[in-house]
């Protein structure tokens, strides 16, 4: 059971983000607790429901019988069902109207502001923002690679072979182009199988094993690999290995097709 309770602590704290996003979290408890005291109503909507959450996730008897069995792996996601902005900022605006003094109020607000500010993080930064290219809203090298294999499709479905930035994007855009492997390769939910990772872990060197990635290509009955000509760096003819160069997307891109035998 020890086990168990560091399983649940290691989830959490992989979801707060370790140290950075602690004080946030402090925080959120002790507006929680606030509301506890502003009567009936809060602590129904509020304060009962997000303790209720709070019990499941951190039973180790929870985790060990549902956690495992049903959320490996997306455990974390329990506490996406915390109201925690919304009780900072409804425990916060209660808090600042019980003072008179609107200096008072002045330096609260601002004081929350800034311990929010100083924990979070910038999501529109130039490594986690970008201007859409598309509609989609995703990579346009994702949609257009993924409108080459629709173009020849042998069944309802292929499975290809991208490099890893364009996986999330990949699966967003069309059923029909599936993967070899998908996030999972990262263990963002679950293992993938020996033959998916060992082409992962060559997918992710500059100069990949071209006889592992080619072999279990044709194994797993993928027509397509597509490389990263920026990054990975590989002859451009891989005839030897069972696959032709169909096109370039993007400039970068690469698109093989295995060789009819």
């Amino acid at each position: 059971m020890i086990t168990y309770c560091y399983a649940v602590w290691d989830e959490f704290v992989n979801f707060i983000g370790g140290r950075s996003g602690i004080l946030h979290w402090i925080i959120f408890c002790a507006a929680l607790v606030f509301c506890a005291f502003l009567g009936k109503g809060d602590r129904k909507r509020l304060f009962w429901p997000s303790v209720l959450v709070l019990l499941f996730f951190f039973n180790p008897v929870f985790y060990a019988t549902i956690g495992i069995r049903f959320l490996s792996g997306i455990y974390w996601r329990i506490l996406w069902m915390l109201p925690v902005s919304f009780v900072i900022a409804y425990a916060l605006t209660q808090f600042t109207f019980k003072w008179k003094k609107n200096v008072v109020r002045v330096t609260v607000v601002v004081a929350a502001c800034v311990c929010i500010a100083v924990t979070g993080e910038r999501e529109f930064s130039k490594e986690t923002y970008q201007e859409k290219e598309n509609a989609y809203e995703i990579s346009q090298a994702a949609i257009e690679i993924s409108d080459v294999v629709m173009g020849s499709l042998m069944d309802w479905k292929e499975n290809i072979i991208v490099p890893n930035e364009l996986l999330c994007d990949v699966r967003q855009y069309s059923c029909s182009v599936g993967l070899l492997y998908g996030r999972n390769a990262g263990g963002f939910i679950t293992d993938i199988e020996d033959d998916e990772r060992a082409v992962y872990e060559e997918m992710s060197r500059e100069e990949p094993d071209l006889e592992i990635v080619t072999g279990i290509a044709k194994n797993r009955n993928c027509r397509y690999i597509v490389f990263n000509t920026s990054f990975h760096r590989i002859p451009e003819d891989l005839s030897g290995y069972g696959y032709e160069k169909l096109t370039v997307v993007q400039e970068d891109y690469a698109v093989y097709r295995r060789i009819p035998e």
